[in-house]
């Protein structure tokens, strides 16, 4: 996806239940490099 000024970002998360709670654990995150963001391009929702 993008933030808030238009950068492209790569976020790795994981769902985690907690007392019948889920909760998302992110586990990295950065920006995306150009051709990462072609392929995104590409296959997104139109």
């Amino acid at each position: 996806g993008r933030n808030a000024v238009g950068r492209y970002l790569f976020i790795v998360f994981t769902f985690r239940t907690k007392d019948e709670d889920t909760l998302i654990r992110p586990i990295s995150a950065r920006y995306m490099h150009q051709k990462e963001v072609d392929h995104y391009e590409q296959r997104k929702d139109p």
